[in-house]
This record gives C-alpha cells, structure tokens and sequence, in this order.
C-alpha cells in the first residue's frame, strides 16, 4: 500500500471511532486546560483561618477587629472556644488558628496573639510562617496596644515523603476504581453475556466490588511496609485508614462501572473515566489546603467526597485523632457511595434495554 491508501486507511479508522478521538483529541484536552482556570494565583489567599477569643474577656469587637486583619491574607472563620478550632484545624475546616486576647483597643497594654497551626500540613508550612508575619504586621499598625504573636505549632514535625504517602495511596485508589475495575469488566464483556443467563449483573458486578475492595487491603500494607522500612511513624493500616480507603473505592469503582455501563461497554467509557480521573485528582485538594491557588477551587472541592476521604485517610495516618472527629465525612463518602451504586443499577437497567 502506498502512503495515500495508509493515510486513507487511517482517516476512515477516525471515522469509525469519531467519538473516541473527540474525546481524546478535543474534550480531554479542553478539560485539563480549563481545570487551569481554578488555580488563580501561587500565594494563597482564600485559606480558611480560625478566629477564636483566647478567654472569656474577649469581646466581639475585638474579633471584628481581628478578623478585618486576617481578611487581608485569608478567609477567617470564627470558633466560640479554643477547643472546637483546634478540632477545625485537625478536620482541616482551617489551616490556622488565631486565639485573640482582651484588651486590644487599651493603649500602651501589651497584648499576646497566639496562631496555632499543624505540622501535619506539610505544604503549608513555610506560607504559615508568612501568614503568622503578615497578622503580626497587619495588627501592630491596626491597633493601639503592642502586639506580640506566638507561633504553636502543633503535632509531630513530618517531612514532605511522609505527608505524600497517604496522598499517594488515595491517587492508587482512584486509579483502581475509575480505570482498572471498569477495564477488568470491559475485557470480560463476552462473558458477562453469558452470565447474565444464569445470573443478575447486579450481582456478579456487587461480587466484583466486594473482592477488588477486599484487595485494597494489599497496596494499603505495601504502604506500610515501605513507609516502616522508611523509618516513618504513619498509622497506615489502622482500621481508620482501612475504612475511608475502602468506602473511596467502593465510590469511585461504582461511578467508574456507571459510567461504563451508561455507555453500553464502550472504550470511549474508559477514556471518559480517565478523564474524570484527572478532573478529582486536580480538584479534591488532595496535596495543598483548599483555598490554596483560589475561591473557585475551595468551593470545588468543599462539595467533592474524595476531598473529605483524602482529608480523613491523611488524619487516620499522620494525626493522632479519634475516628469519631471524622464520622460526618466518612458519612459523606459513604452516602455518596450508595447514590453511586443507585446510580450504577439505573445505568444497568439501561444497558439491558439497550441490548
């Protein structure tokens, strides 16, 4: 064949898989470029910072006043007492905490803020430093008193290989659930025919989520190994841990296997899974704190599930938190889990009537 005929050949192969290449070729492309749009700038300015008096003495007017200095920089976020910021801070609600004292508007008084952060948010540490300047500035020019601030910095002092190792193990699970499971039952599609003479696809496909969710148990003491053989003190196969690992799974294996099924086994379904993969990683904040590059990205990500499993996985591992703190997200995940299991019954009632 000459070059002409091949470039026929391969024009015609386009036009049978039309969709498949406007897929690849123009939708993938034109999503990764506009999830760009969310990072709006490299200096954060829209993380969420708690504001909470540091006694009984504080009045409403001085958190006004503090509040105005920390809306420079961030997104303050008020607490009625210091114990239920520190737990917004484990929660990652906020990223720092600032405990205002009495006597701001008194002249010459020498007044003692104290910002509270966690080490455990690698990323963040050296734009804390920055943040905790800028507040001392902001409120030495505001306010008539002399200011001091305190930097409390808590939990274990960790290092950047540390905090990726539960970030690394959610980004597996994606992986595994919206691509390697919906490609597992795609190449099986021939034998699925059969089986459905023999039984319901609700249940062999319930079978397959139950024992690819049983192996996630695998790569999750791989983990611990390597992090163990490390010198790394992380709680990677706690219960904690294991728990919002698997109810993440059982999620996006659920929305990966609607998908696949909503567009009848499809190999396009495979690239819109894909696709959908690098849209979560981007926008759940699986790495740096909400807020971090823009609003828009917060709002994301505060409505996103895989924001709250990667939040709860990361504090199962690095923080020494009860499990009961996180009980609301690892609900979230798992209601979000059931909607997608709904979801995928629909999607194969529909596949059956499209047969």
């Amino acid at each position: 064949m000459d070059v002409r005929a091949l470039l026929r050949k391969e024009a015609l192969t386009v036009r049978r898989n039309a969709g498949l290449f406007v897929v690849v070729l123009v939708l993938l492309p034109a999503m990764l470029t506009g999830v760009t749009g969310v990072y709006e700038r490299s200096i954060p300015e829209d993380v969420p910072v708690g504001v909470v008096p540091a006694d009984d003495n504080t009045s409403e007017t001085e958190l006004a006043v503090t509040r105005t200095g920390v809306d420079s920089f961030a997104t303050p976020v008020t607490y009625d007492t210091r114990a239920a910021a520190r737990d917004g801070l484990a929660r990652e609600e906020v990223y720092l905490v600032v405990a205002v004292p009495p006597d701001l508007g008194t002249e010459g008084a020498d007044v003692e803020f104290t910002v509270v952060t966690d080490r455990t948010m690698v990323p963040f540490e050296e734009p804390a430093n920055l943040s905790v300047a800028a507040l001392d500035r902001r409120l030495d020019d505001a306010l008539v008193s002399d200011v001091t601030v305190t930097h409390d910095r808590l939990g274990d002092q960790r290092v950047l290989t540390a905090y990726l190792i539960p970030v690394c193990l959610v980004a597996f699970v994606l992986v595994y659930g919206l691509v390697f499971v919906p490609y597992q039952v795609r190449s099986e599609r021939l034998v699925l025919d059969r089986l459905q003479t023999t039984s319901r696809l609700e249940t062999v496909l319930a079978t397959k989520i139950a024992f690819y969710g049983a192996l996630t148990i695998v790569p999750i003491a791989v983990a611990a190994l390597v992090a163990s053989w490390m010198g790394f003190d992380i709680a990677t196969l706690s219960v904690f841990s294991s728990v919002s690992l698997i109810l993440t799974f059982v999620l996006v294996a659920a929305v990966g296997l609607t998908i696949l099924f909503a567009m009848r086994l499809r190999r396009l379904a495979l690239f819109a899974n894909v696709g959908l993969l690098f849209a979560l990683l981007s926008l759940s904040s699986v790495v740096y704190p909400v807020g971090f590059f823009s609003p828009t990205r917060k709002a994301i990500a505060r409505t996103l599930p895989t924001h709250y499993a990667t939040v709860a996985t990361r504090s199962a591992m690095l923080r020494d938190a009860p499990m009961a703190l996180y009980a609301d997200y690892l609900l979230w995940v798992a209601g979000a889990a059931v909607l997608a299991l709904g979801g995928l019954v629909l999607a194969l009632s529909y596949y059956r009537r499209r047969q």
